[in-house]
């Protein structure tokens, strides 16, 4: 039977009962990005040689529930069953969505220029680019439960830990040109830890913008 077929039959749930299941799969896609982190941060320490394959089969993953639920999020506005403080959240859900796809894209990167820094093993600087992945990992985790517990007040904690962030990437860059100039490391190591920091501090960016998508749906 076609999709469309399907759905003309089945009965039409309620705006509530349809938000809230899409809410659901949307901490599924999130849960679904943590495991990436997770995998992601597995290279950069192991390094874990199995663990690249696997964040690139789950982005694949990540990226077809990621259509589908934009789809979900178009399907629900183009019906006008919904109240305005449901059209709202739909809407900040397609927000929350684009970012945690990227966060998931990141991830993606990370595993890249891992097995890039393979030759360079020991990275000089891993364990304080594993403590600013931790750090955004816990960015993430705070934003899908204010998200789950639609917890209006999360954007200012999750700012005070991204600004932990953000100095972490000023001070790393800043050492890595330090040392690179001495001639401690090779420039295109030093390039791609680099590229490193920015893809984490851009995932902790990414992390914030999906608990202030929460705080913005208050009229």
């Amino acid at each position: 039977m076609l999709l469309a077929a399907w759905r003309h039959q089945a009965p039409a749930r309620s705006g509530a009962d349809a938000v809230g299941a899409l809410k659901q799969e949307l901490l599924r896609l999130g849960s679904m990005v943590e495991e990436s982190a997770v995998l992601a941060r597995a290279v950069l320490s192991g390094p874990d040689m199995e663990a690249a394959p696997q964040i690139r089969r789950g982005d694949d993953r990540i990226d077809k529930l990621y259509r589908r639920l934009e789809e979900e999020c178009a399907d629900l506005l183009c019906q006008k069953r919904l109240s305005q403080a449901q059209v709202r959240e739909v809407l900040s859900f397609m927000h929350c969505l684009r970012d945690l796809e990227r966060f998931g894209d990141y991830c993606k990167e990370l595993a890249a220029l891992g097995e890039q820094l393979l030759p360079a093993q020991p990275v000089i600087i891993r364990d304080d680019v594993l403590t600013m992945l931790d750090r955004c990992r816990s960015l993430l985790a705070l934003a899908l439960d204010s998200l789950s517990e639609e917890d209006l007040s999360a954007g200012a904690r999750l700012q005070a830990l991204d600004d932990l962030v953000d100095r972490d990437y000023e001070r790393l860059v800043e050492e890595l040109t330090e040392t690179c100039t001495a001639g401690g490391v090779c420039r295109d190591h030093q390039l791609m830890l680099v590229l490193v920091l920015r893809c984490i501090e851009r995932m902790a960016d990414h992390a914030v913008n999906v608990s202030q998508r929460v705080a913005r749906r208050e009229p």
